[in-house]
């Protein structure tokens, strides 16, 4: 089976917040008119963990281990001898974040005669020496527009934020010495 070596960020030095603001959230059991939400049979990886960090392990490890995987995760992945660089000579895949990613280099991929598939949880491929993948015969993947919409609220609330002695709406205004809106 496949040796899968996946780089994600370090688990919190503090640890984890022992509650969230979601926590009060009502649970939301079904839709109006009776349609119930999706339900998982199952969850392999703790509620509230970070499933892009080490110990959250994307929630892959129970899955790729059942199916005879091998499944390495580190967030050591810079110097000789870090843990990707050992565990990449036999690596067939090998994922990583865009924003803590592990660099394939042409060095890198020359080192790793069996890595087919490169891939990125979340957007980018910048991180990867695409010409020596070309080469290699290995394939880049990357989890196009996963991040589409937080983007695009992230702007529409930049955009508000540039703007904040206007008017809001006639009915509203907003207080430029205390960030509030009165509506």
């Amino acid at each position: 089976m496949a040796k899968i070596v996946c780089v994600l960020y370090p688990d919190p030095v503090d640890g984890y917040p022992t509650s969230y603001p979601r926590d009060a959230i009502p649970r939301i059991e079904h839709y109006p008119g009776g349609q119930t939400t999706p339900t998982p049979q199952a969850l392999d990886f703790t509620p509230g963990r970070l499933l892009g960090s080490v110990s959250g392990e994307l929630g892959l490890r129970a899955y790729l281990e059942s199916a005879g995987h091998t499944f390495v995760v580190t967030s050591d992945k810079d110097g000789p001898n870090s843990v990707f660089e050992r565990e990449l000579m036999d690596a067939e895949v090998v994922i990583s974040q865009p924003f803590w990613p592990a660099y394939l280099t042409a060095e890198r991929i020359a080192k790793a005669p069996r890595l087919r598939l490169a891939h990125t949880a979340g957007i980018g491929s910048d991180h990867v020496d695409l010409q020596a993948a070309m080469t290699a015969g290995l394939t880049v993947t990357e989890v196009t527009y996963s991040n589409s919409i937080s983007v695009a609220e992230h702007v529409v609330m930049m955009i508000l934020a540039l703007v904040p002695c206007s008017a809001v709406s006639s009915r509203s205004t907003w207080n430029c010495t205390t960030p509030t809106l009165t509506v």
